[in-house]
């Protein structure tokens, strides 16, 4: 479990870096052209394509590997999730294993959390791990939330009242998630945010947006379907934005909305090759009459923007770019970051998608496929300290 300790970069690009500061209404940026305006009593920021500070390289350095086939509270036979708390106490939910592991910040073995089974504090198949506003981590296992405190005790089991595809914790105790939208022949199909309670029942509709891979009898999810993505920006708010937009919304506890940001950027089509392609290798799923191989695809009429969000301690949003299916062998991820404010701060290039940042690291699940193991891999960014987050 030692610590690797040659530097590397997620990018190696000359790009000078561009200093600005201030915004106004309807301003001109140093030449960037950013614009804040007030639409309809909220807070609307306008972005160029280009980034305040130009491009941005994390210095990385391995300070942490967790994992190790010899010893069965560190083994991880398949992938997994992992999320860390503000005392940087690691949670991993080990797929192969069925089970969530704990360790401390300096990788040593605390507890299973729970165990399989139907009692309390038990579960079948244990995915996202949560961690709550006072530290408290949650696994979820179907529909439903499995609440324990941080020594490890069940405190509670939380029914979710909605079939949800994704799930995450929201801002105020909420519980936020995209809905799963209907089968062929349900009515009109939709792809909907949805904020529930503490308890699992369903308060408010956050938004709703048009689902793509439909024809008249079937349903398709496949490489450019798209949809919401999602993720909580601070204990009173949300950041949500629909994958055909380049339109990020903020919302607080009770789904009104706070800010607006956008980023100007031009859709691009989608190629007959990268159709051809996602016929393919490109469905995951299907549902209804006729063979998926030669439905309609129900393609919208240009690539998605992003695909994913992930946001640090101190309020950044990374918006994880969307990668064509022609890409989809490279590990390499392109992300554009947002201050908390919604400013275009950097623009980076990943050689991996991390699943956590955090108080000055990056977490990585990494699968060594030729040794059949999975290690949880914690990088200190030594940069840190110059990455700005306004």
């Amino acid at each position: 479990m030692s610590g690797i300790k040659t530097e590397k970069s997620l990018i190696i690009l000359g790009v000078a870096l561009l200093s600005i500061s201030g915004c106004s209404k309807k301003g001109d940026v140093s030449g960037l052209k950013t614009t804040v305006e007030i639409v309809d009593g909220v807070k609307t920021v306008r972005n160029p394509k280009t980034p305040r500070y130009g491009e941005f390289a994390f210095e990385l350095a391995e300070d942490l590997a967790i994992g190790d086939e010899k010893d069965e509270t560190y083994f991880f036979p398949r992938r997994g999730l992992v999320n860390v708390d503000d005392e940087g106490t690691i949670y991993f939910s080990d797929f192969g294993n069925r089970r969530i592991q704990v360790y401390d910040q300096f990788g040593k073995y605390i507890r299973t959390l729970g165990r399989r089974g139907q009692g309390p504090g038990e579960y079948n198949f244990p995915g996202d791990i949560l961690i709550d506003e006072v530290g408290n981590p949650q696994v979820r296992d179907s529909r439903a939330l499995i609440s324990y405190n941080r020594e490890g005790i069940f405190l509670k089991k939380i029914s979710i009242k909605a079939f949800l595809m994704s799930l995450k914790l929201g801002p105020g105790g909420t519980i936020i998630g995209t809905v799963q939208p209907k089968g062929p022949g349900e009515g009109i199909p939709k792809n909907e945010l949805v904020m529930l309670g503490p308890d699992g029942e369903q308060l408010r509709t956050l938004a709703v947006y048009p689902v793509y891979g439909r024809s008249k009898d079937q349903a398709l999810m496949h490489w450019y379907t798209g949809g919401i993505v999602f993720c909580r920006r601070s204990e009173n708010s949300l950041y949500y934005g629909f994958t055909q937009e380049y339109t990020i919304h903020v919302v607080d506890t009770e789904g009104r909305p706070l800010l607006v940001f956008s980023k100007a950027e031009e859709p691009v089509a989608i190629s007959t090759e990268e159709k051809d392609l996602t016929r393919e290798k490109g469905i995951f799923a299907w549902d209804g009459m006729g063979d998926p191989k030669t439905a309609d695809l129900g393609m919208p009429e240009h690539r998605p923007f992003f695909s994913d969000f992930l946001r640090d301690d101190a309020g950044r949003l990374y918006v994880i770019r969307f990668q064509t299916i022609l890409e989809r062998d490279s590990p390499t991820r392109n992300v554009d970051v947002f201050s908390k404010d919604g400013f275009y701060l950097y623009r980076m290039t990943w050689p991996f998608l991390p699943q956590v940042i955090k108080g000055g690291f990056l977490y990585e699940v990494r699968q060594e496929e030729e040794a059949g193991l999975t290690k949880i891999v914690r990088h200190r960014i030594s940069n840190w300290g110059d990455f700005k987050a306004e």
